[in-house]
């Protein structure tokens, strides 16, 4: 499974988003997980948003199972969640 990790441009993050992308990496192991190219289609993206006004640019991106939307560092069981649902239906 690919995803794609879009951050925001960090003007006003709240938390250490580098973090996230850490803990995603160590907890599922089989993972690629890379910085989003547009153009490339991964199964899931990761928009990394550093506070509540979610202004990433994401409208070009494609995800397979679609895109979550992380604006804490509380958040991290949104992508969790998605990735054992997405290895559910594969």
């Amino acid at each position: 499974m690919i995803i794609g990790i879009k951050y925001c441009g960090g003007c006003n993050p709240k938390y250490d988003r580098g973090n996230i992308v850490t803990k995603l990496i160590s907890e599922f192991k089989d993972l690629t997980v890379e910085l989003v190219k547009e153009g490339k289609t991964y199964d899931l993206i990761v928009v990394l948003c550093g506070c509540t006004s979610c202004c990433a640019n994401h409208q070009n991106l494609h995800g397979k199972y679609g895109k979550v939307f992380i604006l804490s560092d509380k958040d991290y069981s949104i992508i969790s969640n998605a990735i054992n649902n997405i290895m559910l239906q594969k």
